[in-house]
């Protein structure tokens, strides 16, 4: 389940920082500027990824996949065992093998990556100071490569390595490094803006169709 959330952080986080790091290197304030005006275009947008855990102290790889639907402030993460649906106003996390759900709010106002990824997708973001490293290949791409450092020095990881397809304008990878040695890297792929925009009813848990589920409800 934590490592599953991760993933939820860790997606929203990245398109944070497409959309909305504070540039103080000139060239990187360009090439983020340009995606994020191509991001925000869009009025839906669907992705796939794999996420790759390495944990450099116990020499350690683990691969997980996942798929990830969104629209506006609403957003719809599956992963594994896990389920995520938000609506903007209420966030559903579904574990599909114990047939049980968490319902709480999603508060619009909040920028916590955890309680509400789309407001922090959408909110100001001050927290990273950011340098262009260049371009590196990989397979036959050519992707610009970005590092984003916190501000924070207390934040659990050391910086963010995004890596851009400029000629496509999509987001292609993102590193975190840990200061603990584990490290998490997710890759985009089957990236398809506006290809289907999505019913809001994609957005909610509907328990009527989940025979016997156990519902948390943690609104009050």
């Amino acid at each position: 389940m934590k490592r599953s959330m991760i993933v939820v952080v860790s997606l929203m986080t990245f398109f944070s920082l497409c959309l909305h790091a504070q540039a103080q290197d000139k060239e990187a304030e360009k090439i983020i500027d340009k995606l994020s005006k191509t991001i925000a275009s869009y009025k839906c947008l669907y992705f796939e990824y794999t996420l790759r855990i390495e944990d450099v102290q116990l020499n350690t790889s683990e691969l997980r996949s996942g798929k990830v639907l969104t629209k506006g402030n609403k957003f719809k993460l599956s992963t594994g065992n896990l389920d995520v649906y938000s609506d903007g106003t209420n966030q559903w996390q579904y574990l599909k093998e114990e047939n049980e759900v968490t319902v709480s709010l999603a508060d619009p106002e909040s920028d916590d990556l955890m309680s509400n990824p789309v407001g922090f997708i959408t909110g100001s973001r001050k927290e990273y100071k950011q340098s262009l490293k260049g371009e590196v290949n990989e397979g036959d791409l050519v992707l610009t490569e970005i590092d984003f450092y916190p501000r924070d020095l207390k934040t659990p990881y050391s910086y963010v390595r995004v890596r851009i397809n400029e000629r496509k304008q999509v987001p292609y990878s993102i590193k975190y490094v840990g200061k603990d040695g584990v490290h998490y890297t997710i890759k985009i792929n089957n990236y398809a803006p506006d290809s289907d925009v999505p019913d809001d009813g994609e957005f909610v848990f509907d328990v009527a169709k989940h025979q016997n589920v156990i519902v948390n409800d943690l609104r009050g």
